[in-house]
């Protein structure tokens, strides 16, 4: 409750009681009775009372009304309170769920860099074995023709050879009967 100042509720209930008790020219504690008799329209000691209950009920329920507006009041923070903590939570799931997502992007990435890798790799590596292989092959098939060509080239020079050493001895006759 706040402090009661001169004409807050609680002084002013006080003052009206003063004046009331007072009133009469203060001739009396509320006697009010003047030279004829008792003057009309003075407040008797059950108005008094009723001025004081009716005063004690108000502020009752202006208390309770304070009550219940502070409740209020104290309700909508805590749900404030736990909109925001709900909040900041999903917040932060949804941050770990995107970091969780993105680490695993990046996870498959480097995985697919490396996979890429191993087949340029493998590429090359099969390149170079066929390239070592059609070398092979072809260097078989140089060699192969090398002694073919070297065989026909021993056939040619016998040949020739021949060729010039009959050549040489004229004509010959094999089992020749002799000439003496």
């Amino acid at each position: 409750m706040s402090e009661g100042s001169f004409m807050s509720s609680d002084w002013l209930g006080a003052f009206l009681i003063i004046a009331i008790l007072f009133g009469g020219g203060f001739g009396g504690f509320g006697a009010g009775r003047g030279p004829v008799g008792p003057l009309p329209n003075y407040a008797t000691v059950q108005d008094v009372n009723e001025a004081v209950n009716s005063q004690a009920t108000q502020e009752g329920i202006r208390d309770v009304l304070l009550s219940s507006a502070n409740n209020n009041y104290e309700t909508a923070r805590l749900i404030d309170n736990q909109s925001m903590y709900l909040t900041n939570q999903n917040s932060t799931n949804m941050i770990n769920a995107i970091q969780g997502f993105n680490s695993i992007g990046q996870q498959i990435m480097n995985q697919t860099n490396v996979l890429g890798s191993k087949l340029d790799q493998l590429g090359f590596q099969m390149e170079s074995c066929c390239c070592s292989i059609k070398t092979l092959i072809k260097d078989n098939q140089i060699a192969d023709l090398t002694n073919q060509l070297n065989q026909a080239n021993n056939v040619a020079v016998n040949s020739a050879q021949s060729q010039y050493l009959l050549a040489q001895m004229g004509k010959w006759v094999a089992n020749a009967p002799s000439a003496t």
